[in-house]
């Protein structure tokens, strides 16, 4: 009796084991941040670069979790214009976007159009 005991604890916590080292083995999400400061047309912008950024974004899995709204900076210089957040699956995947042939054809806009920084931030593992 005492035996069906410790079988069914060492498989308790084997399986506790496994299930703790898959949680673990999980790829952290990535994240790019996008700070624009508008200084060029704000039509040509809208038209060509953001009208179209969604579609380059979504096949990589990638969504948006901020794209504009309110901004208040509370340390250090306040944050130009608006603020874009984006959460990919991983590292890997917010980098192949950015570097997409589809996001290469249209970030020029955004470039010419305004003054921007842009850095990918890979979050921790959930």
């Amino acid at each position: 009796m005492l035996t069906g005991y410790v079988v069914a604890t060492i498989l308790g916590a084997a399986a506790g084991a496994a299930a703790a080292g898959a949680v673990k083995a999980r790829t952290p999400k990535a994240y790019i941040v996008t700070e624009v400061d508008l200084t060029g047309d704000m039509a040509a912008f809208q038209r060509d670069y953001a009208a179209h950024v969604l579609a380059t974004v979504e096949p990589f899995g990638g969504k948006y979790l901020a794209r504009g709204g309110r901004v208040e900076g509370t340390e250090g210089e306040p944050p130009k214009g608006r603020i874009v957040i984006s959460v990919f699956d991983s590292f890997e995947k917010a980098k192949a976007w950015r570097y997409s042939p589809a996001y290469m054809e249209i970030v020029g806009v955004r470039e010419r159009e305004a003054k921007s920084r842009q850095f990918i931030v890979e979050g921790l593992p959930e």
